[in-house]
């Protein structure tokens, strides 16, 4: 990978994680506009039941005064909308409307339906407007910090900068870009008068016609839709506009002189993007929609540095101390966690080397560490017994035939050996090869002390070995995993939930799903279909095949033959139909689902929104949720790391404390 090269995926990346958020934000507005109409429904619907005569209510009807104790339930109602108004900073033009009407004395009956529908309006806009504001402020703080993040750390030189506080994030969110002198609360506003007009007119109309009832909530349905469109545009407008905006904060605070735009190539891909893409300006050029993104609605164009002398714009200010103050180089295995702890929030440095003034900050050809070669010797004594070399032989073979594995996960497996606790404690230890793939714990009754362990693997067979060996490395990790617990003679408190940050980490981590892991679950269930047909029909012919044997009477055998050989062809279907199904578009999509089953909790295996999982009764502590996603975050981190670089993309949290997890077992087993 060249350098250009790096910065284009890390900073794209950047923006499918802004991206995704921006999506998550339109997801919260959706579920607010449904229950919303949902409301608006049955206040309708509920009117129409008071005073409709013969289903329908005349506008003479309409503007009839409320009698007194019709007045009395709306100025209740009323005083509960301007208490929710003032506790939760709803518009004040119509808290002040509300405070009028609960004054007043004569309310038609229509002016009623409108306030009660309007402050249903109200509330949701005063929702989203709070959902919006929050993402953006997110996205503009994370993206700031992540672009400064990705810069020092690819060219391995970091400086402490100021961290960013509410009021400068607020005067930046506050700020007017776009040519019609709004910025994102106005805009918000606007729409909600827009809509709060049109539904009134929308009853007053449904009134004078004397419509049925069920016309007028249709008509409202189709106007909220309109709304909710409206809405989504402007969240993803917004969210590319304040990505960028917190590019070029960073870029200008780092010095950076000149920017490229990278857009994301696709069928979807607008043509100004098409043609914005690869070119580079000076950052006194920068000009949001002429040169740099967004150019248009739902635009995913992103910049990325741009250096004509490999780094050297960086390396010179790196260099000046007199400018910066201290400098130092930033390791290529620092997490974001790390980082931000050391040159944000000010933290201890010790642990990381000085760069003097002199250093030449020089161009990486390989960002990316080269992991080392996996060897058998590092694996213990049980993995090279007699009986099981040669599984563990193929294993390694294997994994050393792989391109771009995580250096630091193939160190961890290299590191089994020392990190060992089981046979060291003289606690007995067996690997067997059945179909119930785990790692199995006994413990002692009245101490509960480890009784035995065991540990459950494939026999690595077949042509094609990627599914069966992303198992493989899966139990191993668990095994890892349980090797590193607090108190060896237990079985409890293994290492990854021992780790109070990765618990945490793991809780707020949504489980929403991106629209490009989302793409890929559904191609792989469609090829999974597939082959399950495929593999089904060419047993079910040889099923065919021996029943008809048995009633044409050319079978040779008794009834217990004919049982024994049918169990065989459905015991040899379910394990061709498995064996095909790991390694489906390259193995190791599975896992990825398990994760983001493990993440809802097995809901999404329950549903079928993922093929592969454990579901909700294995996952209903956080423990296991958080040990099978450090297990096939490992496993997925040597053989598919491209499924990592997506789940990063969607959870870059959760992936950066799932590799400092890495890191900390490690550091036990004496190689950090």
């Amino acid at each position: 990978m060249n350098n250009g090269e790096y910065w284009q995926k890390r900073f794209e990346l950047l923006e499918q994680a802004a991206h995704q958020r921006g999506v998550q934000c339109y997801a919260d507005i959706e579920k607010q506009y449904r229950q919303t109409q949902k409301q608006l429904e049955g206040q309708i619907a509920a009117w129409y039941q008071r005073f409709a005569s013969n289903n329908g209510v005349t506008l003479a009807e309409a503007k009839r005064m409320l009698n007194a104790k019709e007045l009395a339930e709306l100025k209740w109602d009323v005083n509960q909308y301007i208490q929710y108004g003032q506790e939760n900073a709803i518009n004040g033009t119509w808290v002040k409307q509300l405070e009028n009407a609960s004054a007043r004395f004569h309310i038609s009956r229509l002016e009623a339906l409108k306030l009660q529908t309007q402050q249903s309006i109200e509330v949701m806009f005063g929702n989203q407007l709070d959902s919006i504001d929050s993402t953006m402020r997110n996205v503009y703080k994370s993206g700031y910090y992540h672009t400064a993040y990705e810069i020092q750390k690819g060219v391995g030189v970091g400086w402490d900068f100021s961290a960013l506080d509410d009021k400068q994030i607020s005067k930046v969110i506050n700020k007017p870009w776009a040519v019609d002198g709004k910025n994102f609360s106005e805009r918000i506003w606007g729409n909600r008068q827009k809509l709060v007009n049109e539904l009134n007119n929308t009853l007053t109309q449904n009134i004078i016609l004397g419509k049925d009832p069920q016309k007028a909530i249709d008509e409202i349905a189709r106007k909220m839709n309109t709304s909710k469109t409206n809405a989504g545009r402007l969240v993803m407008t917004e969210e590319a506009f304040f990505s960028s905006a917190a590019q070029k904060d960073c870029f200008d605070e780092l010095d950076v002189e000149q920017f490229e735009i990278v857009a994301t190539l696709d069928s979807h891909t607008s043509d100004i993007c098409r043609g914005m893409d690869g070119k580079h300006f000076p950052m006194s050029e920068w000009k949001v929609g002429v040169t740099a993104p967004p150019f248009h609605v739902h635009c995913r164009s992103t910049t990325v540095p741009y250096f004509d002398d490999e780094f050297d714009a960086v390396g010179e200010r790196a260099a000046r101390d007199e400018e910066t103050g201290k400098t130092y180089f930033v390791p290529g295995n620092m997490t974001y966690k790390e980082w931000e702890k050391s040159f944000v929030n000010g933290g201890d440095k010790s642990g990381l080397q000085e760069a003097s003034p002199d250093d030449t900050i020089k161009a990486k050809e390989e960002i990316k560490q080269v992991a080392e070669e996996l060897k058998i010797d590092n694996f213990p004594d049980a993995f090279k017994a007699k009986g099981e070399l040669k599984n563990t032989q193929a294993l390694v073979d294997y994994i050393n035939g792989l391109e771009g594995a995580d250096a630091n996960v193939v160190a961890l497996y290299n590191s089994m050996a020392k990190l060992e606790t089981i046979e060291n404690n003289g606690i007995p230890f067996k690997i067997s090869h059945g179909k119930n793939h785990a790692v199995s714990t006994s413990t002692y009754t009245l101490t509960g002390n480890l009784a035995d362990v065991k540990l459950t693997i494939p026999k690595l067979q077949g042509e094609n070995l990627a599914g069966q060996v992303n198992t493989t490395l899966h139990e191993e990790m668990h095994l890892m995993d349980l090797y590193g617990r607090k108190d060896p003679s237990k079985s409890g408190n293994w290492f990854s939930t021992s780790r109070t940050v990765l618990m945490d980490v793991f809780k707020s981590t949504s489980d929403s799903i991106s629209d490009e892991v989302a793409d890929l679950f559904a191609e792989h269930k469609k090829e999974y279909r597939r082959v399950r047909d495929e593999v089904n029909a060419k047993y079910q012919n040889l099923i065919s095949e021996l029943n008809n044997s048995v009633m044409d009477k050319t079978f040779q055998g008794s009834l217990a033959d004919y049982k024994k050989q049918y169990n065989k062809l459905v015991s040899a279907m379910n394990d061709e139909r498995d064996y095909m199904a790991r390694n489906i578009m390259g193995g190791g999509i599975g896992n990825l689902e398990d994760i983001y089953d493990a993440l809802s909790g097995g809901v999404f295996r329950d549903k079928g929104t993922v093929m592969y999982g454990h579901g909700s009764s294995y996952y209903r502590s956080q423990e296991s949720r958080v040990h099978e996603t450090i297990a096939n975050y490992a496993a997925l981190s040597i053989t598919r790391p491209d499924l990592i670089e997506l789940l990063k993309a969607d959870k870059p949290d959760l992936v950066a404390e799932l590799d400092a997890t890495i890191i900390e077992l490690l550091k036990k087993a004496g190689e950090e």
